[in-house]
């Protein structure tokens, strides 16, 4: 496969899975133009790194190294791969579901490989979660000032 052929038939998956995002989640989800090593492939997807592979032949291990090294410790990784006419999966942390708090498990074995759909009800969760808590230490926050004037 010609370089130019596999480099847009990567642009259209990534444009394919942001699309598939924003109609399950709402969120304004957006090909990352530029893109540089470590960077996540699509913007817009909270609390996520995310990488998209669109390709006939799956290693799945290697693209799961890299979504993990992208992701660094700030946020989750994600790999969204499509299977030859069979559609899109979405590799995820397991841990992602149990305490997103502590340093996910990293390793292939403790992941969990499911439809976009299911990946996107985590994600929305998570992401409700954490404007829930942030409200909730602000209100905090605001209570300690009020009791110390």
């Amino acid at each position: 496969m010609s370089g130019k052929f596999s480099r847009d038939k990567g642009h259209r998956g990534e444009l394919e899975v942001a699309a598939i995002i924003h109609e399950l989640t709402g969120w304004t989800v957006k090909r990352k133009v530029r893109q540089h090593d470590g960077d996540s492939d699509l913007e817009g997807v909270s609390g996520w790194t995310v990488e998209v592979k669109n390709c006939a032949t799956l290693t799945i291990p290697a693209w799961w190294r890299q979504a993990v090294e992208q992701a660094g410790t700030d946020t989750l990784p994600v790999l969204f791969y499509k299977i030859p006419r069979k559609g899109w999966r979405a590799l995820w942390p397991m841990s992602s579901m149990v305490n997103h708090d502590e340093e996910y498990w990293d390793h292939l074995d403790y992941t969990c490989d499911t439809t976009i759909d299911a990946w996107a009800v985590v994600a929305r969760e998570l992401v409700e979660m954490e404007t829930e808590f942030a409200v909730e230490d602000k209100a905090e926050a605001i209570q300690s000032g009020e009791a110390v004037h």
